[in-house]
């Protein structure tokens, strides 16, 4: 396989990635914007743990594959995953205790959080074993136009909605101060109304994706093999 052919694999493979993440916090934020179901203090971290795996895609996509950015990511799946642990030992600890919010596929959203993490930090130590990603020479999508970079910076753009979404949101919830353990549901929106959303949110991330890679500078193909 040609190096070039390698990279891009292994750009899929993180953009692949944060796809998976981003439907994690779509069902997560459809459960608060569509249902009306607040998330716990623990559930505001696994959140935050969610991003803080985003990051290590985002990093290799805009600026090379590099090992430091595959370690952000495994760390940010180990603070995830002990927030997740921490809300299911709460409620196993109870016998009939049927845990907190609605199942998903029978099971509750902290579990599949855990999942996520553990398979994020195993996905993440494996793609460490192929080393030979790292020299490459890869610097990453912003310097040259291509379809890969249109859809790297809107998978970004979308991600970075949703770190805005959940960012705004909490503040009602909690204010400047700690959050409630357990906070009252608020009203729902209509479906409707929520699916246009993810519609409009998904459709600017690829027009920004798309005016972006139009305006950012670019090298040519033998200056560089991004």
């Amino acid at each position: 396989m040609t190096p070039s052919r390698q990279l891009l694999l292994f750009r899929v493979v993180n953009i692949v990635a944060l796809v998976g993440l981003l439907g994690v916090l779509t069902g997560s934020l459809d459960l608060q914007i569509l249902v009306g179901e607040q998330p716990c203090p623990l559930c505001l971290l696994q959140r935050a743990g969610m991003i803080g795996l985003a990051v290590g895609p985002i990093m290799n996509l805009l600026w090379g594959m590099r090992p430091a950015h595959y370690a952000v990511s495994i760390l940010a799946a180990f603070a995830g995953g002990a927030a997740s642990t921490r809300q299911i030992l709460l409620h196993i600890a109870t016998p009939g205790d049927p845990g907190y919010g609605p199942a998903v596929a029978g099971f509750h959203l902290y579990t599949w959080a855990f999942i996520t993490f553990t398979v994020g930090a195993v996905g993440c130590a494996a793609l460490l074993l192929l080393s030979s990603q790292f020299s490459l020479g890869d610097t990453g999508v912003l310097h040259r136009r291509s379809p890969i970079r249109i859809i790297s910076l809107a998978v970004i753009a979308w991600t970075m909605v949703y770190l805005a979404i959940i960012a705004v949101s909490v503040l009602p919830e909690c204010g400047l101060g700690m959050c409630p353990d357990n906070p009252a549901d608020t009203g729902a929106i209509k479906t409707p109304v929520g699916l246009l959303g993810l519609a409009v949110i998904v459709l600017g991330s690829v027009a920004f994706g798309y005016l972006m890679d139009r305006r950012l500078p670019t090298t040519s193909d033998s200056a560089s093999i991004s």
